[in-house]
């Protein structure tokens, strides 16, 4: 970042220390998610060869000697070409081209987040809050789409994002005058954006957590970086040079309108969260490196070697009779006469390449183990061993995956909150009424149906059968019926659970009585 001269006299010229330490790790976990060429080429530094660090790990025999002939570290293929580009004699660019990439990550976050968005989030609050759900960034998208499509995929995989609120800029040529003028083009409104943690440089807190002072990296069309310095009453951008482009630009919001919403804080940090998805794109990178062992194995052990004797074997690997990839035999040699071995087909050993498979369907099922996506180990129908499942309808992960979705619906919930009551002060110019921010209501889902059709239909036969035969021992057989009843549906409000009890509560007295 270059040095800049805040608007009071300060110097600028290093990141926050938290930024430092993670920003790095950001990279890789939006390149986990997103995948494909992103995660291909991604570069996070060089290593003490000089050559780019990458997801796909380099093996000690694929480093190029210094001594070579037109030796230089490549720094990559350039953007926008083809994958096999470079993947000619060069096993690393090899692995590199040929080796899917693994959507361990957008998986797993697509997967609990389809099923958290299926079921119907309520909102309540003041008609301006409500006009402003219906268009967050005026292009006409929905609060329910901006959440669903870009804010919680992000949030959860990185572990916090930044929420920006503004009035919409002046349109060029246009010059503000008068009220009417900022309501005939819109700019009494707001609209919401996020910045990624990669790109929020530097900041100060209160006591509270909020931002007093941060500066935002912007990347223009041409690809040049502009610095944007926000405090709580006024912002000033900067170009690439630390000189001032435009500004101090008053508001009036009385705060910077920008909130960081967490999943989870990282114990150790005070503006940092902890990635949900962390583990997972651990795995994902293990596996992407094995699979492309795997696919290096297959390709170099393709073609078995021909083995025959050395004397029929020209310089240049042939006979007269056809293949090449010979290995030659030494003739035996007794007195003055020499006899030969015949040609013979050397196989390649295939233990390495099955373990790999092993390997790499054991790092298959801990993700999914790692997202509720599978059955436990040992359970009913996997056969003793982990099996790999489409979903978390599971009958097995029932419970548990109740509890993940409704940690992550509360989450969500939460972010939603913290976003509206800052478009509340945006829209307010700073002032929020107590009655506005208290009307605020965002609830979303705490009870999903993660059982077939066929597992409820046999849970519900169970527990009726169960009841029929209850009446014997009403209190004991009281309690465990209102146990019974939390683990079939779980997630519920507790006045749902009250009326459950007292009508098993009812049916045990009248059986009893009979």
């Amino acid at each position: 970042m270059p040095r800049i001269a805040l608007p009071d006299g300060r110097r600028l010229d290093h990141p926050h220390p938290e930024w430092l330490s993670h920003q790095l790790r950001w990279r890789w976990l939006l390149d986990s998610w997103e995948g494909g060429e992103a995660y291909r080429t991604a570069v996070y530094g060089y290593d003490m060869h000089g050559m780019p660090v990458r997801n796909l790990v380099r093996h000690k025999r694929e480093y190029p000697s210094s001594f070579d002939p037109g030796y230089s570290p490549q720094t990559g293929r350039p953007a926008g070409s083809d994958q096999a580009n470079q993947a000619t004699d060069d096993d690393y660019e090899l692995r590199r081209a040929r080796t899917p990439v693994p959507t361990f990550v957008a998986e797993a976050a697509e997967t609990h987040l389809a099923r958290i968005y299926s079921r119907e989030v309520k909102r309540e609050g003041p008609s301006k809050l409500v006009a402003w759900w219906r268009d967050v960034d005026g292009r006409g998208t929905s609060i329910d789409q901006w959440m669903a499509s870009s804010i919680a995929p992000l949030l959860l995989v990185l572990g916090q994002l930044d929420l920006i609120v503004d009035h919409p800029a002046t349109p060029d040529g246009e010059e503000i005058r008068t009220r009417a003028d900022e309501i005939r083009l819109g700019l009494d409104g707001c609209v919401a954006s996020y910045i990624l943690p990669e790109n929020m440089v530097w900041w100060r807190l209160d006591r509270l957590g909020r931002y007093v002072e941060c500066l935002v990296r912007e990347v223009t069309d041409d690809g040049s970086a502009l610095w944007r310095f926000w405090d709580e009453s006024s912002w000033t951008l900067y170009d690439g040079s630390g000189e001032v482009v435009k500004g101090p630009i008053a508001h009036s919001y009385g705060r910077v309108p920008i909130v960081r919403v967490f999943d989870r804080r990282r114990p150790r940090c005070r503006n940092i969260g902890v990635p949900r998805y962390e583990s997972i794109a651990e795995i994902q990178r293990e596996y992407y490196n094995r699979d492309s062992e795997l696919i290096l194995s297959d390709t170099t052990q393709a073609h078995p070697l021909l083995q025959g004797p050395e004397d029929f074997v020209k310089a240049d690997g042939t006979v007269p009779i056809g293949p090449n990839w010979l290995l030659p035999k030494k003739k035996n040699t007794h007195g003055g006469a020499a006899t030969y071995e015949g040609f013979d087909v050397v196989p390649f050993p295939k233990d390495g390449a099955e373990s790999i498979r092993l390997n790499k369907a054991d790092l298959r099922d801990a993700a999914d183990r790692a997202a509720l996506l599978t059955k436990p180990a040992g359970a009913s129908g996997t056969g003793g061993s982990t099996v790999g499942q489409s979903g978390v309808s599971k009958r097995i992960d029932q419970a548990a995956g109740n509890d993940l979705l409704s940690k992550i619906a509360a989450v969500l919930g939460h972010a939603e909150k913290q976003l509206a009551e800052l478009v509340l002060t945006v829209l307010g110019d700073g002032a929020v009424s107590t009655d506005d921010r208290e009307a605020v209501r965002v609830q979303y889902p705490t009870a999903f149906d993660l059982s077939t059709g066929e597992e409820l239909a046999r849970t519900v036969g169970q527990f009726q059968a169960i009841l029929a035969a209850a009446g014997n021992a009403p209190e004991t057989e009281s309690e465990l019926l209102s146990r019974l009843i939390r683990l079939m549906l779980p997630g519920l409000d507790d006045q749902d659970y009250t009326r459950f009890d007292a009508e098993i509560d009812a049916y045990l007295e009248v059986e009893s009585n009979e």
